[in-house]
């Protein structure tokens, strides 16, 4: 696969990455949302009404009774509908954790492999042409002083 190759099938799997991301954020911050709003009006629902002019009839008290359950139960159970939701996301998310980490560290070990083999691979070449220049220099000294200085007994 050529460089350019990788860096679009990156760019690609970082596009994708970000895409599950913001999904996982939009489906925390609605089932959230849920949450507050449900709660919220299950204690609006709760308060009791001081006017009791408003019911001057047994059937208006017993209407309103059974609108309020019935509001409340609705609302506590999207609040149970939220919260499984958001058993869900943490599911989903480790899930997505665990299979995008292991992929990750996969191509940063293949990656710094590959890194280590040419900065080997370039320090071996170094070490040729230094040992190469060593020899060289030795061999030219051992002549200069064969040809020079003569030592005999």
């Amino acid at each position: 696969m050529s460089g350019n190759a990788q860096k679009k099938a990156a760019s690609r799997s970082m596009a994708t990455k970000k895409l599950i991301i913001d999904e996982f954020k939009r489906r925390l911050r609605d089932n959230i949302k849920s949450l507050n709003d449900n709660f919220y009006h299950i204690i609006q629902a709760a308060k009791v009404n001081p006017d009791d002019n408003a019911f001057k009839n047994q059937t208006g008290k017993m209407t309103e009774f059974y609108t309020i359950k019935n509001e409340m139960a609705v609302r506590a159970q999207l609040m149970v509908r939220a919260s499984d939701e958001l058993l869900r996301l943490t599911t989903d998310l480790k899930e997505f954790l665990i299979l995008h980490d292991f992929h990750f560290l996969t191509h940063n070990i293949k990656q710094a492999e590959s890194q280590c083999e040419d900065t080997l691979r370039q320090q071996s070449h170094l070490h040729q042409a230094l040992d190469t220049d060593v020899s060289n220099m030795l061999f030219a000294l051992e002549e200069e002083i064969a040809d020079n200085f003569f030592l005999g007994h």
